[in-house]
Formats: C-alpha cells, sequence, structure tokens
C-alpha cells in the first residue's frame, strides 16, 4: 500500500482518534494525508498542505 499524495509506502496507518477508529481510513505519517480505499478507488479525505 502507498499514500497517494506522496506515494511513501513506509508508515501507513489506519488512522486513529480518541474517539475510536475507522477500520477503512488510512494516515500517511509521512505527509499527514487521510484516505479511504473502496472498491479500488481512492478517496482523499484530507491532505496536509506542503
Amino acid at each position: 500500500m502507498k499514500c497517494p499524495h506522496c506515494d511513501n509506502k513506509v508508515g501507513i496507518e489506519i488512522d486513529m482518534h480518541s474517539d475510536g477508529y475507522a477500520k477503512d481510513l488510512l494516515e500517511c505519517n509521512s505527509c499527514g494525508t487521510v484516505w479511504l480505499e473502496k472498491s479500488a478507488q481512492i478517496i482523499t479525505v484530507s491532505k496536509q498542505a506542503a
């Protein structure tokens, strides 16, 4: 799996919050992009400003 914004393949994790987690929501530790993968489609939820 790789980040759709920066193509990083290391440090991709399930996005965790204090109130729980969303099993399909992923976060890149390198650039901070949060995205959702559904049915082979990538939906970017938020992107860290560069």
